[in-house]
């Protein structure tokens, strides 16, 4: 009997995280796989229950490490549902310019640590150096490069610094460039080709009926994203393409997240214009205190609404870089959500592992995890 299990994890330099994939094999024929999550698990949900709705979002920055502004704006959609709270509209561009810079720096973390995966080791500097330029940027509004703790129900903690817009576009001209050197590095290689074509298909129908999102889902030919299908903040008045491909494999992904990134800068240039040409306020009026409203005097309207806030629910579906997440938030009138909940895409598409990973081999598996883009911490929470 030949057939055996082995474990590819929990510390394993394909996981790219905490969590252990099982597989059953027969000498290098995988025969059956089994994902294991629970490594990481911090109790976010809970926690979230007894914090100030703004305490949270120190938690959504640890939710997904490399997308803590995304997950940042899931949450405070939700929470403003169900405060019943309107932003205002420049925080809401404010936003959708944070998301997309944020898209970029998590498709390039992606690209590097990919690549590196398939035996490419000049793109993995080359990724790294770019988005330590897009860290830079984060720093120079919200004073950290990796949690930001930036968005607040209401709006923004801050409005951009002056020069921003500048270095914004500047910036956005540097990367375009790089794409294409991203490309050349990688379509022009026989090395990428080999591990790549025809692995880990994943098909349309596969990735509907076992609930698989975001870059996976577009691979294969579906044209789904949020940003267009239900869009939030002023998504509504962005032009963008939705990134496709049609081969529902390893490379489809690769190539879909390439066009993402050319979309991504797209889309943050609208945003550039608009707020260059409409100033205002980022955070609304009439907030309750302990939503960061400066200091109420007994009696005032503010210091009512402390006491008395409307019940409320709320919920939010965002196209985040790896797929589609929802948050939900029941809002009980007190200074904390009664209860928070919230869906992981990347809990999705590495639940459908079985679907393309049987059948492969033993060393294709790299190159297949990589190309689903797994951050454990979003899934683990």
């Amino acid at each position: 009997m030949s057939e055996m299990w082995i474990n590819m994890g929990p510390q394993h330099p394909m996981t790219h995280g905490l969590w252990n994939l099982r597989v059953k094999i027969d000498g290098e024929i995988i025969l059956d796989v089994d994902p294991e999550m629970g490594y990481l698990h911090r109790g976010i949900e809970k926690i979230s229950e007894v914090r100030h709705y703004n305490e949270i979002i120190t938690l959504m920055d640890r939710t997904c490490y490399v997308a803590g502004m995304s997950w940042e704006h899931l949450f405070i959609l939700a929470a403003e549902e169900a405060l019943h709270i309107e932003p205002p509209e420049r925080a809401q561009w404010i936003r959708v310019v944070s998301d997309e810079f944020q898209r970029v720096a998590s498709h390039i973390m992606w690209y590097a640590a990919f690549v590196q995966d398939i035996g490419l080791m000049s793109p993995f500097l080359y990724g790294m150096r770019d988005r330590d330029l897009v860290l830079d940027l984060f720093q120079s509004y919200t004073g950290g490069r990796l949690t930001y703790e930036y968005m607040r129900a209401g709006g923004v903690r801050n409005d951009l610094p002056p020069g921003f817009l500048a270095h914004a576009r500047t910036l956005t001209d540097w990367l375009m460039d790089r794409f294409v050197e991203y490309d050349s590095l990688c379509l022009g290689s026989d090395i990428f080709h080999q591990r790549c074509d025809r692995l880990g298909v994943l098909s349309a129908g596969d990735c509907v009926d076992l609930g698989v999102t975001g870059p996976m889902l577009r691979a294969a030919g579906v044209k789904r994203d949020l940003r267009k299908d239900r869009p939030y903040s002023a998504y509504d008045r962005v032009d963008f393409d939705v990134a496709m491909a049609n081969t529902a494999d390893v490379t489809g992904r690769y190539l879909v997240r390439m066009e993402e990134l050319r979309q991504s800068v797209r889309i943050i240039r609208q945003g550039l214009d608009w707020l260059e040409k409409n100033p205002g306020p980022v955070l609304a009026d009439h907030l309750p205190r302990w939503l960061g409203a400066p200091y109420a005097p007994v009696g005032s309207e503010s210091y009512q609404l402390k006491r008395n806030y409307p019940k409320g629910l709320g919920f939010s579906a965002t196209e985040e870089p790896h797929g589609e997440a929802q948050a939900y938030v029941v809002n009980e009138g007190s200074e904390h959500p009664y209860r928070v909940k919230f869906r992981s895409p990347v809990f999705a598409n590495i639940s459908a592992a079985k679907k393309y990973l049987i059948g492969y081999h033993v060393a294709d598996i790299p190159p297949i995890m990589g190309s689903v883009d797994v951050c454990v911490g979003e899934v683990d929470r």
